[in-house]
């Protein structure tokens, strides 16, 4: 009987771990930023890879979580909509945010993998939300001028060039006096957004390396960056740019092993003597 006791309190205890590895729940992850160009406060919140997944009737629990972060502005940094998926979950979000924030918005690689990228970005738009396509714009928030730029995925281009020349061109109306952000897609181009001169770079694409062990493994295996990614999930210092990679909130495929699907709140503050 003891035995029997101890094989089934191991058997309850292995199902635990597994039942909790698989947890799907939604949270908020929050990095902190300092910066002597602005202030007063700034929070953004970045979404990514939604890749259209819903969450609740007509996406109430997402929204419900960004109406309590209370964001300044929402950056949308790729894979907002699907190549397989139907849009159902992109329109539901949108309609629901983009007249309530200011929205920005560039492309990833699998909205160019649909074929149909040109009606997704005009979907997008519709909305209300701002589509970046190697351009610039400027936010004021809270007495603060905010330079946003964005990039398209790599892969809109047969060249790799083109996406070069894309931020090039941002490069060039980046303003060293304004606080400034850059939404790019994927997080592995560390070389280039080092050089870039933006304060913060907003990526995803890595979902998070799909599977983590908390405090051993940040992730397993990300798209375009492999086994054991550097650059998975959270806030890297890259010279005088900081990059925050969001893990996503796409639960469509692949089983996400403690890696819950997030949206990330970044805090802009002032500074400190």
């Amino acid at each position: 009987m003891k035995k029997k006791g101890i094989f089934l309190l191991a058997g309850v205890l292995v199902l635990g771990i597994l039942a909790s590895a698989l947890q799907t729940y939604l949270k908020v992850q929050t990095y902190k930023l300092e910066s002597s160009k602005i202030t007063s406060p700034v929070r953004l919140a970045v979404i990514t890879d939604l890749h259209s997944t819903i969450y609740g009737e007509n996406q109430e629990e997402l929204v419900a979580l960004l109406e309590a972060q209370n964001p300044d502005a929402i950056l949308l940094s790729g894979d907002i909509a699907d190549d397989e998926v139907p849009h159902d979950g992109t329109k539901q979000l949108l309609d629901a945010i983009g007249d309530t924030y200011p929205c920005f918005y560039v492309s990833g690689n699998h909205e160019h993998w649909s074929g149909e990228y040109e009606k997704i970005a005009e979907m997008i738009a519709s909305y209300g939300v701002t589509v970046l396509e190697g351009e610039t714009t400027e936010l004021d928030v809270n007495g603060n001028v905010i330079q946003i730029a964005g990039v398209d995925d790599p892969d809109k281009f047969f060249d790799f060039s083109e996406w070069e020349s894309q931020l090039e061109q941002v490069k060039e109306e980046r303003k060293d006096d304004d606080f400034t952000i850059l939404l790019s897609h994927r997080p592995e181009l560390v070389q280039w957004y080092e050089e870039s001169g933006f304060d913060l770079v907003a990526a995803g694409h890595a979902h998070g390396g799909q599977v983590r062990i908390p405090l051993i493994l940040n992730g397993l295996f990300a798209p375009n960056q492999g086994w054991f990614p550097d650059y998975a999930g959270g806030m890297y210092p890259l010279g005088e740019t900081t990059m925050v990679v969001s893990r996503g909130l796409c639960k469509n495929n692949l089983p996400r092993i403690w890696n819950s699907p997030e949206v990330v709140m970044v805090e802009v503050v002032p500074e400190e003597a």
